[in-house]
């Protein structure tokens, strides 16, 4: 079955040709079967056979096949696919979302290598994920290339059996893909445009965003490839680049400069060219690329490249040889020269400040529907070292949409250390990095602990002001948490704050004492154990339990207190070792009938690990309700706190002469859970 392809507009660009058509949206459709039917569904299989049917159809007369990935378009033989088309549109979104700038499928892929394939690129985005993690190993005849010029590959004629091809014969091919993504033309031809149609199709296709990247992409690799073959096999190359080149506008290229990546992107670009293009083409480059870098090139340098460049282009002799190493020499030094750091580092830093100010001026230097993604962008420059208001341009969006953390995380993945990576440390770690982290939450979670960890205690105002501050629970937990982990370090600017008259801050601030286990120099928690707010109280009760001093004093003042959680806090504390002087205190909450039940019952446990004899005789009292008529001991209903007071007679006072009538009366009482009870409490010894 054919899927038909939209129709583009007449004139606007040349159509795909059939064969590529039907295979890319039969690709598509088998996508989207291996995204909603289960592992193992019939309709898997058959998508996967049909892919292949067609890859062979198209793989006749080719090793093997190559498309790009834009947004919401692919770009395959120098042709972008109609964005309006929501099959293609469709599986570009999905390659795009996987991080994937490109695919090559090879011949001889089969059956299960397509399911796999397809399984993989079916499954939900991992953010975060990088390409290297892709494990295309799984895949012989078929990769996926990241959205980095220098891993594209073009594969056809002229390669060797290892899949490069020889020296002289790349550049030619990429002289050809060139021309013919130039002309939009997706069919196979002997004959290799002249430059002076290439120029005029680049110009009369102006602004077409996934045009010009693809003329961009070639370009760059055209000056990587020209360099590196050092003239080997290129001058011919040479020659058509010089004169396609020549006939562009300046407008046209300085375009198509500033869409080839940030300053330091075309800073390469032009190192490159200066060593691979022919000379009149390096100093016209240079002259437009410095009007787009903002660098001021005198007239007399100006002169003095075009003389050097006019001596370069005479007939082979000493004087050329001497002019043209001579012109590339001083065009390495002049661009290389802009890439040196500004010898002021705080007009630098006023610099990147005016940046977060100007964030709306700056997006607008990326627009159309397939502009690069600010954080690829910002991987890109991690990658190749590069930097300048592109990027920071890239990071201030980031931030702005909520990705602060995903700067982090590339940030700690960079391959190496760098100007771009310190300063995008010092930038993530500022006061207001860190509460943006923190208010992100979830997966910014990782990220804040990086941070802190280089941050340490400088953290601590940040995470203190936004445990003020912000209305969210969420929030202010995760500040406590980030607190305690920073430890005694943290103290200091915790004391500063003890003086606040917020409930609900003095109550964070406490717990965070409480974590920590040590208090801040001078602080005192009895004044917060009699404050008027119970939350208050409950907090400065675990925190002078935690920190240990007059251990008995502050018993006696929980054990005293009206709010149920703090008697909690002070029962648990007592539940191993009670003092012997806070145990009446113990015996008259037990004996209190207005005491919940619950408490009363960890107040029979407490009194259950104390040998004193105001312990057992509170137990029979609570546990028994008189005698019979034939002088046995009458059991009290069985409450909690009954079933808790026989339990610690048996585990403690098992044969004492107060304690082993009621333990025969409960024995007797046939009742199920004093029976438990008694079974599972060991005798003391």
């Amino acid at each position: 079955m054919n899927h038909p392809v939209a129709a583009s507009p007449p004139g606007d660009r040349v159509a795909l040709s059939r064969g590529l058509a039907n295979f890319l949206v039969e690709l598509a459709i088998a996508l989207q079967h291996h995204g909603v039917y289960p592992p193992g569904h019939p309709f898997l299989a058959r998508s996967a056979e049909g892919v292949v049917r067609r890859l062979d159809t198209v793989l006749l007369d080719r090793a093997s096949l190559s498309f790009g990935v834009a947004r919401r378009q692919l770009v395959i033989e120098g042709v972008a696919t109609d964005e309006s088309n929501p099959v293609l549109s469709g599986l570009a979104d999905r390659l795009h979302r996987h991080r994937v700038g490109a695919v090559t499928l090879r011949r001889g892929l089969d059956v299960d290598e397509v399911s796999a394939f397809l399984c993989f690129l079916a499954r939900e985005t991992e953010p975060g994920r990088p390409p290297r993690e892709w494990g295309n190993e799984a895949w012989p005849h078929a990769s996926l290339h990241s959205l980095s010029y220098a891993q594209l590959e073009l594969t056809g004629d002229g390669a060797t059996d290892d899949g490069h091809a020889t020296a002289g014969v790349r550049a030619a091919q990429l002289w050809v893909g060139l021309a013919r993504a130039a002309l939009a033309s997706g069919t196979d031809t002997d004959e290799t445009p002249e430059p002076a149609v290439v120029a005029r199709a680049i110009e009369q296709n102006a602004h077409a965003v996934a045009y010009d990247q693809v003329i961009v992409g070639y370009l760059l690799q055209l000056a990587q490839e020209l360099r590196a073959e050092g003239g080997r096999g290129s001058a011919e190359v040479r020659r058509r680049m010089s004169d396609m080149l020549g006939r562009l506008n300046p407008a046209t290229i300085k375009r198509l400069l500033e869409m080839g990546g940030d300053g330091a992107q075309r800073r390469r670009f032009l190192l490159d060219a200066s060593h691979g293009f022919a000379s009149d083409a390096v100093v016209r480059l240079v002259e437009i690329a410095a009007e787009s870098e903002g660098q001021t090139i005198s007239s007399s340098l100006v002169r003095l490249l075009n003389k050097l460049a006019t001596h370069a282009g005479e007939p082979a002799g000493a004087t050329r040889a001497a002019a043209d190493a001579a012109l590339r020499e001083q065009v390495e030094a002049l661009v290389g020269g802009w890439g040196l750091a500004d010898p002021n580092p705080q007009a630098y830093t006023r610099v990147l400040d005016g940046l977060s100010t100007t964030l709306a001026g700056i997006i607008d230097l990326l627009p159309g529907p397939n502009s690069p993604e600010p954080e690829r962008i910002l991987e890109t420059a991690l990658e190749v070292g590069g930097n300048g208001p592109t990027v920071w341009a890239a990071v201030q969006r980031m931030e702005a949409a909520g990705q602060l953390h995903r700067v982090v995380q590339l940030l700690c993945d960079a391959p190496g250390q760098g100007e771009l990576v310190e300063a995008g440390w010092a930038y993530a770690c500022r006061p207001d990095g860190v509460r943006k982290l923190l208010r992100e939450g979830g997966d910014a979670s990782a990220a804040l602990d990086a941070v802190l960890a280089r941050t340490g205690a400088d953290a601590a105002p940040a995470l203190l002001d936004e445990l003020a501050e912000s209305e969210s629970r969420t929030v202010r937990r995760a500040a406590v948490a980030r607190l305690v982990a920073l430890g005694p370090a943290a103290l200091p600017e915790i004391g500063r704050r003890m003086a606040d008259d917020r409930w609900y801050l003095i109550r964070n601030l406490l717990s965070i004492i409480a974590g920590i286990g040590a208090a801040p120099d001078g602080f005192s928690a009895a004044p917060f154990l009699r404050h008027e707010d119970e939350r208050v109280r409950r907090e400065a009760f675990k925190a002078a339990l935690r920190l240990g001093g007059d251990r008995e004093r502050v018993l006696g003042l929980a054990l005293t207190d009206p709010d149920t959680q703090v008697l909690r806090v002070a029962l648990a504390d007592c539940a191993d070792a009670c003092p012997a002087p806070v145990l009446p205190l113990v015996c008259r909450r037990i004996d209190d009938p207005a005491t919940e039940p619950e408490v009363r019952a960890l107040a029979a446990r407490v009194l259950g690990s104390s040998r004193e004899p105001i312990a057992v005789a509170t137990l029979v009292r609570v546990a028994s309700a008189g005698r019979t008529l034939l002088g046995r001991v009458r059991l009290a209903h069985p409450t909690p706190e009954v079933l808790a007071a026989i339990a610690a007679l048996g585990r403690g006072w098992p044969q004492h002469p107060a304690a082993k009538p009621v333990l025969d009366a409960a024995r007797r009482s046939g009742h199920p859970e004093m029976l438990r009870l008694l079974t599972a409490s060991p005798a003391a010894p």
